[in-house]
């Protein structure tokens, strides 16, 4: 009795074979460095006047950055698919419901959205304060805006006061950075 081979006996290994998932990781966490340090690379509005930047909210109306000087001014960059947004939607709601006269002013920026689904995010949360899409990209881009949700916080002066990358973690830290624009009495 001889044994036989197996019938089909598996192809031996390559070295490169075994190394192709892990060049391929490599690959892609290169790619994911290289985004990432351009996003960073890019201005962001930090210090001095914001720009003159005019938004068409979804009721039509203009919303003009310049024209807002005297007021603080809160904008929030938002989408209806990103988790974050959802979850702090209402705490941006209650403090627009709260600050309402007080001169401080809100505004919702949609970013990398569709109408549709953008406006129904809207009816489903609530949202009273004026919202538009960002259709060109200039809002983000001229803000700088990487990730969302991302809360920029206006002085009255028309300077940027403070930043949230990220969801607002508090009712208050929201209550901490409207203190931070809010108007002289």
């Amino acid at each position: 009795m001889s044994s036989s081979p197996p019938a089909n006996p598996p192809p031996p290994r390559r070295a490169w074979q075994r190394l192709g998932p892990i060049l391929a990781v490599v690959a892609l966490a290169w790619l994911g460095v290289q985004l990432l340090s351009r996003a960073q690379d890019r201005p962001r509005p930090t210090d001095g006047p914001v720009p003159a930047l005019r938004l068409t909210t979804f009721d039509g109306a203009t919303v003009d950055l310049v024209a807002l000087r005297g007021q603080g001014v809160v904008v929030n960059f938002w989408a209806s698919w990103c988790i974050p947004c959802r979850a702090e939607k209402p705490l941006l709601e209650a403090a627009w419901q709260a600050e309402q006269g007080r001169g401080i002013v809100f505004i919702g920026v949609n970013h990398q959205d569709a109408d549709a689904p953008a406006r129904a995010f809207l009816a489903e949360m609530g949202t009273s304060y004026a919202n538009g899409a960002d259709a060109t990209g200039a809002w983000a881009a001229t803000f700088g805006v990487v990730g969302l949700p991302t809360t920029f916080f206006i002085s009255p002066e028309g300077e940027i006061a403070r930043v949230i990358w990220g969801e607002i973690p508090t009712a208050a830290e929201l209550a901490r950075s409207l203190d931070a624009i809010r108007p002289a009495p």
